[in-house]
């Protein structure tokens, strides 16, 4: 068994999930990866991870699905979840604002039906900056 760190990629995007695989890599984390929410419940169930890492915009069960999912399973949601996206064009949530501004978050949630107690621990837009990524997991991993 590996001391690295295992971090969950969540992501559909073939060029991104290996763009990430790289920076973890380099930086001394195992990464493991998943295509789609399905898939990376299964991958986090089975790896119980330091991290998981999670695009928005996916096939089969979304980012925001798979979050909610984590964030309300006991066995599971205390692992840090540190979403990468570009969707703030594609959804007109400033995700950044969202996290870091209550009333923000209170009226965007009320407006898409989600529960505003569940957010990530940190958000990326993409691309992600790998100085960035590095900086979050030394504080979430």
């Amino acid at each position: 068994m590996s001391d690295k760190k295992c971090v969950v990629i969540v992501e559909d995007d073939p060029d991104a999930r290996d763009y990430l695989t790289a920076i973890l890599e380099d930086n001394g984390y195992e990464p493991v990866t998943a295509a789609d929410g399905e898939e990376g419940l299964q991958k986090v169930r089975e790896r119980k991870p330091a991290v998981i890492l999670l695009d928005l915009m996916m096939p089969k069960k979304s980012g925001m699905k798979f979050l909610n999912e984590i964030k309300q399973d006991e066995e599971l949601k205390s692992i840090p979840i540190v979403v990468e996206s570009g969707a703030s064009a594609v959804t007109g949530v400033d995700m950044r604002k969202y996290l870091e501004d209550p009333p923000y978050r209170d009226r965007k949630a009320k407006a898409l039906g989600m529960d505003i107690d569940i957010t990530p621990d940190a958000y990326l837009e993409k691309p992600v900056d790998p100085d960035m990524l590095v900086e979050i997991l030394k504080k979430l991993a």
